[in-house]
């Protein structure tokens, strides 16, 4: 495999005009000069804003391999406003009792859409199969992907999904994230797999069925795995390496 740190050229629409950012990327993808669907794997949103520097494509190098070994081109994906990337922080849904999850999850799909863009006139990739892959807010930033989709995106996977999550099994507003899973639903047509962990403590069992019915409510293709506890938060099933033996399969 070919590992590899690279900046992503990005051109985001502002109200003030357009605004080129390099966003910071790493890629693992196998080494023999041949053409790979592309895999873009996106990380989540930490609860204290003072963490977003410190989020690193390092932490999701064992995950992106598990995708290379098996023929993809595997993009850890650094969004506008976390770790080496730059631009300001684009996600905000706003107040706690108001929040505005739809449009927030639109603004991770764009850094998504974005290295999307770049990465399919590369030439080791297959730019008619397209996979995203994100877990908690990427993956709620995945599932707004899928509403509205960009060419070749045939499949998206969305770890332990969603916004809001403040401390321990307590959400902003619940009834606003559930609208937005819907809103997205109506619109996403792109098979979708999702899986939660029975004892994720930001967004439990009980609230990722209601997702889920909600999503499908809205006419959304998305088949619901719900994972066995892992760890002491099955929220981070995805991020943690013990974790790829359980997933994987799926």
């Amino acid at each position: 495999l070919i590992q590899a740190e690279i900046q992503i050229p990005a051109t985001f629409k502002g109200k003030s005009g357009n605004q080129d950012l390099q966003l910071e990327a790493f890629v693992v993808r196998p080494d023999d000069q041949q053409k790979h669907p592309l895999v873009i794997i996106n990380h989540g949103s930490p609860r204290k804003p003072a963490d977003r520097n410190n989020v690193s494509p390092i932490k999701f190098i064992q995950q992106a391999i598990e995708f290379a070994r098996r023929g993809w081109t595997a993009v850890i994906l650094i969004r506008r406003g976390y770790g080496e990337s730059e631009g300001s922080f684009a996600e905000s849904y706003g107040k706690c009792d108001n929040p505005d999850y739809t449009s927030a999850g639109q603004q991770t799909a764009e850094d998504i859409r974005q290295a999307i863009a770049w990465f399919v006139k590369q030439p080791y990739v297959q730019a008619d199969t397209i996979m995203s892959v994100g877990v908690s807010a990427g993956g709620f930033g995945t599932v707004a992907l899928t509403a509205d989709p960009p060419p070749g995106l045939v499949a998206a996977i969305n770890f332990a999904g969603g916004r809001g999550s403040l401390r321990q099994d307590e959400v902003c507003t619940e009834d606003n994230l559930i609208k937005a899973f819907q809103s997205y639903g109506e619109r996403s047509r792109v098979p979708m797999l999702w899986i939660y962990s029975e004892n994720d403590h930001f967004f439990g069992p009980k609230l990722a069925r209601k997702f889920h019915a909600s999503f499908s409510a809205g006419g959304g293709n998305a088949s619901l795995i719900q994972a066995p506890p892992f760890g002491d938060d099955g929220h981070h099933l995805f991020s943690r390496p013990k974790g790829i033996p359980v997933w994987a399969p799926y």
